[in-house]
């Protein structure tokens, strides 16, 4: 018979199994992930796209559903396994990047080394519109002043290195900071300073570890930021440079410390279990939502969501 049969004589396909393993596994990386066991980058694992042939060829095989779910799991086992032993892989981090930009680091091979790096792009008055993608680990990550480069990022310490790329059309800039292949993370991330230019409107996204977030972007034109992984604090600073603006975390935050200009109407969403929340001058309009009281006439407004398991929530209107 082509078909597994359990002990009350059900059968089993193949499907049935080895996607129901598929899943279980899956479901287990992705809480490694959050609780920061393991760290590795979401949109790098679209490299791993060949697997999908590797597998949708298995099911196709004319033989017997047991000995397909065999073949799988051994491919499935050789390739962890290649991952694991590659020399560039760290097999605690899985940082599988592409780059555009290389970056020359000198450093001594043996287990006290850190790094200095500084990273900057040249302004150009056309750019209109900047995003700005950190993928990240561990580390102090701080934004607090301005430069006249159209970003600027130092590095000082640590045993991570990263690498850079700058993508510009006529009127748009994107810069992707992110750990260098072959880099790697052991809680010795170093002090990272980003500085960006004052001109443009900014789009922030932050893919973090077991990180420390610093960000004053009062000085700054900011329409969305977004924190994403592990981060163990965010503390965040808001400006009135902007017309609306959204703010989205979703991390495994210790604490969340939000300032928000009294002059803006503003929302809070949690979806989350707090220990402890402060949200003086808001409102509750129903359970896990929180308003200003001149939101709904106002023509300018914050919206934060804050899906994240952190012990304390506190926005702060200054």
């Amino acid at each position: 018979m082509n078909d597994m049969k359990n002990f009350s004589g059900n059968t089993l396909s193949y499907k049935k199994v080895f996607w129901g393993i598929v899943l279980i596994a899956l479901g287990i990386v992705i809480m490694l992930k959050n609780l920061n066991v393991i760290w590795f980058s979401w949109h790098s694992l679209w490299a791993l796209w060949p697997v999908l042939f590797i597998l949708w060829g298995i099911s196709i095989l004319p033989i017997k559903d047991y000995l397909k779910l065999i073949i799988s799991l051994v491919a499935v086992a050789i390739g962890v396994s290649i991952v694991s032993t590659h020399p560039e892989i760290n097999a605690f981090g899985f940082n599988w990047h592409r780059h555009n930009h290389d970056w020359e680091v000198t450093y001594d091979h043996d287990s006290t080394f850190t790094t200095n790096e500084n990273f900057s792009e040249p302004y150009d008055k056309a750019i209109k519109e900047g995003t700005l993608y950190l993928d990240a680990a561990a580390g102090n990550f701080t934004m607090t002043d301005t430069t006249n480069s159209l970003y600027d990022f130092k590095k000082s310490g640590g045993r991570t290195q990263y690498q850079t790329s700058v993508e510009k059309d006529s009127s748009s800039a994107v810069i992707r900071l992110k750990l260098k292949d072959g880099s790697f993370n052991s809680g010795n991330g170093g002090e990272a300073h980003i500085k960006l230019n004052m001109k443009p409107v900014w789009n922030i996204n932050f893919s973090v570890g077991a990180a420390d977030l610093h960000m004053d972007l009062s000085k700054y034109k900011v329409r969305t930021i977004k924190v994403e992984g592990g981060a163990s604090s965010v503390n965040l600073k808001i400006g009135e440079l902007n017309d609306d603006q959204t703010v989205k975390i979703s991390a495994g935050a210790s604490s969340i410390h939000i300032m928000v200009p009294k002059s803006r109407a503003c929302e809070v969403k949690t979806n989350t279990v707090l220990s402890s929340r402060e949200l003086p001058g808001f409102d509750r309009i129903e359970r896990h939502l929180y308003r200003t009281s001149n939101y709904n006439t106002a023509k300018i407004r914050t919206t934060i969501d804050v899906d994240a398991a952190v012990s304390s929530l506190n926005v702060e209107r200054y």
